[in-house]
């Protein structure tokens, strides 16, 4: 399944990939290939885990694919964040390189971030500084489409003009604790610029499907959101709540604030709805499988059918 160059397509999908979860990426990104339009760029991002053997067999499934690897995009990254040039056209390279060595870094944190081991940084900020096309699909890989995902493909065609979300479809009410409701109120009242509001339903958000411009994306309100998670509590970076502010969720969090944040005189960010989901029962659109229900049989079953059905 040869992808599409990037000037031959509006819409670009990212993935986050490590040797663990090689093949079933693989198989993630050629369930949504085969369905049309558009034509689909692709960026993969390489942890750092995969071998120049998984390359060359990802090459040969899917050609035409981009290469980004972590940290050695950081020439590039560290551009941008230190100069706060967070566009995707040519910069001035000369009167931003005179200046980059007495600059303050404009984002400090997300800068930190991106040197540390944590590798989802890359679904954060791969797709939103060094996408190809002016609408990116983030996807990861244990995930997989059953049937044509037309809320998706409507709005890589630019017929939904505002960003995508999945979220899982649990009650609210019951599974968010109190504290989290609470800490989101605190960080709303904290970083929502004035005259701006929060306009996102969902605490229960997940970053494993986002469909968006990057142009919409406003790194700005990460970095504030990274500053304001340090003074927090670190009860509130365990258990439960660390679904949203723990050490392994910041990416997610970061999208889900931006999602939330979207200037006021556009659209904004809606749910996918309900055939996209969050686990291994059948009958959806798409699902994102997690760990937890990965590995059970009957979904590696399905996804086994999926394989043979793409071959």
């Amino acid at each position: 399944m040869p992808v599409a160059r990037p000037n031959d397509s509006i819409a670009e999908i990212h993935m986050l990939l490590c040797k663990r979860d090689l093949y079933v990426g693989l198989l993630a990104i050629r369930s949504l290939l085969r369905f049309h339009p558009p034509a689909w760029a692709v960026s993969l991002s390489d942890d750092g885990t995969l071998t120049a053997g998984d390359r060359r067999r990802v090459d040969q499934l899917i050609p035409g694919v981009r290469w980004i690897s972590w940290p050695d995009a950081a020439a590039e990254v560290d551009r941008r964040l230190t100069m706060g040039d967070l566009t995707t056209d040519a910069p001035d390279r000369k009167s931003k390189t005179e200046n980059r060595k007495s600059s303050t870094p404009r984002f400090p944190h997300l800068l930190a971030l991106y040197h540390s081991r944590y590798a989802p940084v890359c679904k954060l900020l791969h797709a939103t500084l060094l996408a190809r096309c002016p609408r990116v699909i983030v996807l990861d890989p244990d995930t997989a489409f059953f049937q044509p995902p037309e809320r998706l493909i409507a709005f890589a065609t630019g017929q939904e003009p505002g960003p995508l979300y999945l979220h899982d479809h649990q009650d609210e009410a019951v599974t968010v604790p109190v504290e989290v409701q609470a800490t989101f109120a605190e960080l709303a009242s904290a970083i929502t610029p004035p005259g701006w509001s929060w306009r996102l339903g969902h605490r229960l958000f997940n970053s494993g499907l986002l469909a968006f411009a990057p142009a919409q994306m406003r790194l700005d309100l990460a970095e504030q959101y990274l500053a304001w998670r340090e003074k927090l509590p670190e009860v509130l970076k365990m258990g439960k709540a660390a679904i949203w502010f723990g050490d392994w969720t910041p990416e997610q969090t970061c999208y889900h604030i931006m999602f939330a944040l979207q200037d006021p005189a556009g659209p904004p960010a809606q749910p996918l709805g309900d055939d996209y989901h969050l686990g291994g029962q059948e009958g959806h659109v798409f699902n994102h499988f997690l760990r937890h229900y990965l590995v059970q049989r009957p979904v590696l079953r399905r996804l086994r059918r999926l394989a043979q059905e793409l071959s």
